[in-house]
């Protein structure tokens, strides 16, 4: 759903003013659906903080993994009505080919456990409403929680029945994804040999192009779009996301003879991934805390950047104790919060 806006009053609401330099226009026959193709998302929500992600495409040439286009500032929104009679908190940030037209921005001094809800503009061109919530004060007595927890979507095997349902709800405090919210491989390689809906690129991605479409892709499906606009996500890699069976220093699908350094490949697609997901720039550093009041402490972990190869099963190799999953710094990150923790339930995001 577009919202009609005039620019005065949006900049009078937001309190930041925008030279008309500052942005490109856009052709005259550019819809909101053109421009803002990829749905909106929000993530990480903390008590007076949320992540908002959007992905504009400014011409028509501006396509995901393109790397062209025009940098162009894109305007953003938080209010506590739907129809944002009462907007909170709004500005501007800028984007451009260099991070793919991805928008991400940090909205804060929000008020903690509050509904609120999100939008975009380019020009003329205003994206659909998103809604976010953030998580309730640490301290707050917090009766009851709801979580949506989703895994493995690959789009070749089938469609998102699952995002749609939930979705549908309209009850969820929170999304958790844990992993494999993309699948690298190309047309109908997996799992059995056959595609419901062939990839894109249609090839196995390996560039920062290739992730930077498939990410794209991901984001086209309406259910996906649905499910992100409807309340904010919590997410982690697993092995998908760069390529099957990863691990910290190569993946099992993965041939340095005839696909490259491993070191390259990873770093395109955690650079991807830091641009298409609402989650916080934190360099490689993925694990992270959510506290939800006294109920609640949630802890997401990052299983594949310091994984060990993985060994056969019988093999001596897999009794050696300085093999790890998670590596030793994690680790004790993990256990000192689950011992310091003072929430009534100590949750492990992990698969």
């Amino acid at each position: 759903m577009s919202i009609p806006l005039d620019r005065r009053t949006l900049l009078r609401a937001t309190g930041v003013a925008v030279g008309a330099a500052g942005l490109t226009a856009l052709p005259a026959t550019a819809t909101s659906g053109e421009v803002f193709q990829h749905g909106l998302a929000s993530g990480d929500p903390l008590p007076t903080t949320v992540l908002l992600w959007t992905r504009v495409t400014p011409t028509p040439a501006s396509l995901p993994g393109s790397g062209v286009g025009p940098s162009v500032d894109v305007q953003w929104q938080v209010a506590a009505d739907r129809a944002f009679t009462r907007v909170v908190a709004g500005g501007t940030v800028a984007t451009g080919p260099d991070r793919d037209h991805t928008v991400k921005v940090d909205a804060t001094g929000l008020s903690p456990a509050t509904t609120y809800y999100f939008r975009f503009r380019l020009n003329e061109a205003v994206s659909d409403v998103g809604t976010t919530k953030t998580a309730p004060a640490a301290e707050a007595n917090v009766q009851h929680l709801r979580f949506g927890v989703v895994s493995c979507a690959n789009w070749q095997a089938g469609h998102f029945a699952a995002y749609r349902h939930l979705a549908e709800r309209g009850d969820l405090d929170l999304v958790v994804h844990l992993g494999d919210y993309l699948y690298e491989y190309g047309p109908g390689e997996f799992p059995v040999g056959y595609a419901v809906r062939p990839h894109v690129p249609p090839r196995e991605a390996l560039t920062l192009s290739d992730y930077r479409q498939r990410h794209a892709q991901y984001k086209t499906d309406p259910n996906l779009r649905a499910l992100h606009a409807a309340a904010p996500w919590t997410i982690t890699w697993d092995d998908h996301e760069s390529a099957n069976d990863a691990w910290s220093g190569g993946a099992g699908n993965h041939d340095p003879a005839t696909e490259g350094d491993w070191a390259s490949r990873r770093a395109a697609a955690r650079r991807a991934y830091f641009e298409w997901m609402p989650v916080r720039n934190t360099g490689d550093r993925l694990y992270r805390k959510l506290r939800f009041g006294k109920l609640a402490e949630l802890s997401m972990l990052d299983l594949r950047s310091h994984r060990s190869k993985q060994v056969k099963i019988l093999s001596g190799e897999a009794d050696d104790p300085n093999r790890s999953i998670a590596g030793a710094e994690q680790l004790s990150w993990l256990i000192d919060g689950l011992v310091s923790s003072t929430a009534r339930w100590k949750l492990v995001g992990t698969r």
